[in-house]
């Protein structure tokens, strides 16, 4: 098992900001990772830091990002076996390569594996957690596999408990052709070339019943609001981007300022959809 001291949030999210983070742990193994889980009293899982923000100070509770050992992918009769360390592009690379339809809502979407269960990262109108079959964790009372109906998801939640830590899934995909893959494929990343580019966590803001957060922001007059070194993107408003030398504060006083805004005009309470680490 990997140990590193005084890593650099800013390297690790693509948000790229943050300050230090004491302890970070990478487990190869789920022995390795049982045995980490029994020495910590609390701790922060890292996937590709896609939808993590970390604060400017330093962060003294321990980080687990999970390595290589966790990052398989296998076939197994009709149902794909996938590693929580799996980068969601690496996914789509082997249903492509295997012509296996199902995940093609992914394209695009950054991360791991593990952080878009975590999150039910998705569209609008399919998350991750409804191609799962049965989802592999560990925590301290040992490893437990969980049927899809067994866990509470819902939009842009993934309903698992804090101290839990997601080691794999078994997730529904079926044969299909590469032709067929590959322009599914192509759709979904059609509908994605119009989103902003530069640093930033994707959508910031859960979309509320009714009307799409970015629209909310954008008749509020924010696009291209700033705060230090963030500002909303003229682009799409539900993203925020780092200039290049935005603080954690300015991006969280940014989150601010939009949510009085919405909120002041429209009565609409937006919620965060970014991890806030403190």
């Amino acid at each position: 098992m990997k140990e590193f001291r005084e890593a650099r949030a800013s390297e690790m999210t693509t948000m790229r900001c943050g300050g230090t983070i004491a302890r970070l742990y990478e487990p190869d193994t789920k022995e390795q990772l049982a045995e980490l889980l029994g020495l910590l009293d609390s701790f922060i899982v890292l996937g590709g830091g896609s939808n993590m923000i970390f604060g400017d100070e330093p962060l003294e509770t321990p980080v687990i990002r999970l390595g290589k050992g966790f990052g398989g992918i296998e076939r197994q009769e009709g149902v794909l076996a996938v590693g929580a360390s799996v980068s969601t592009a690496a996914l789509l690379g082997y249903c492509l390569r295997n012509a296996l339809t199902g995940l093609e809502f992914l394209t695009g979407i950054p991360g791991t594996l593990g952080g878009a269960l975590w999150m039910n990262a998705g569209t609008v109108d399919r998350g991750v957690m409804d191609t799962v079959l049965a989802v592999e964790c560990l925590d301290r009372e040992g490893t437990h596999t969980l049927a899809r109906k067994e866990v509470p998801y819902r939009y842009r939640w993934g309903g698992f408990p804090e101290g839990m830590v997601i080691t794999g899934a078994r997730l529904d995909v079926h044969p299909s052709t590469p032709e067929e893959v590959r322009a599914r494929v192509e759709a979904f990343a059609e509908k994605r070339r119009s989103q902003p580019r530069g640093h930033s966590a994707g959508s910031v803001f859960r979309n509320p019943p009714g009307s799409p957060a970015g629209y909310l922001i954008d008749q509020a007059g924010l696009k291209g609001f700033r705060i230090g070194g963030a500002k909303v993107s003229e682009v799409h408003a539900n993203f925020i981007i780092n200039d290049g030398d935005a603080t954690s504060a300015d991006v969280k006083a940014l989150i601010q300022a939009v949510k009085a805004r919405v909120k002041d005009q429209f009565g609409i309470e937006l919620m965060e959809e970014v991890r806030i680490v403190d």
